[in-house]
C-alpha cells in the first residue's frame, strides 16, 4: 500500500515537474502622477503636510527673496480645496479648485505668538509641476489666519420674465 502511494505521488510529481508554468499575470500599474496635486493626494494623509513643507523648503532654496527662511515648523496643516467661490478680495482668490496647505514657522514656544511673516501657503494647483508659495503677511496682519476659505454667495438665478 504504501508503494502504491509513494508510486501515485511520485507520478503526479513528475507530471508537475513537466508541465510548463503559467506565466505571472501583471496587474496594471497605477499610472503616474502627472502633477503635484496628484501625487500629494496620492500620499497618506500624515504624510502630506511633510511634503508640503518640503516644497517649501525648496522654493525657499531656489528663491532667497522668500524671507524669512523656514527653519523650524511651528506647525503644518491641510487646507483643502479652495472652492470655486472663494472671495475674490482673498489671499485664495485665483486658486480655485487648488489644493492648499499652511505652514506655520518658528519656534515651538507656546509663549511665543505666531509672526504672520512665517505663514506660508504651498498651494498645488490641478496639472501644476511646481507649488506655488505665498507668505501670508501683510504688514502685521496675517491674511491667511482662519482655518477656513472667505467665499462669497453665489449670485442668485434671475426669474424667468413672465410674458403678459
Amino acid at each position: 500500500m504504501k508503494k502504491l502511494i509513494l508510486a501515485a505521488f511520485a507520478s503526479f510529481a513528475l507530471a508537475a515537474c513537466g508541465q510548463p508554468a503559467e506565466a505571472p499575470t501583471q496587474e496594471a500599474a497605477p499610472a503616474a502622477p502627472t502633477s503635484l496635486m496628484e501625487e500629494i493626494q496620492a500620499m497618506a494623509p500624515d504624510q502630506q503636510p511633510v511634503f508640503a513643507w518640503q516644497q517649501l523648503t525648496a522654493y525657499q532654496g531656489t528663491h532667497p527673496e522668500a524671507q524669512p527662511p523656514c527653519t523650524s515648523i511651528r506647525a503644518a496643516e491641510a487646507r483643502g480645496v479652495v472652492p470655486a467661490n472663494v472671495a475674490p478680495d482673498s489671499i485664495y482668490a485665483g486658486h480655485a479648485g487648488a489644493l492648499v496647505f499652511a505652514i506655520q514657522c518658528g519656534p515651538q514656544l507656546t509663549q511665543v505668538r505666531s509672526d504672520p511673516a512665517e505663514h506660508w501657503l504651498v498651494i498645488f494647483a490641478p496639472g501644476a509641476t511646481e507649488a506655488a508659495v505665498i507668505n501670508c503677511a501683510e504688514g502685521t496682519r496675517d491674511r491667511c489666519a482662519g482655518r477656513t476659505f472667505p467665499t462669497v454667495d453665489a449670485m442668485p438665478t434671475p426669474a424667468p420674465a413672465t410674458t403678459p
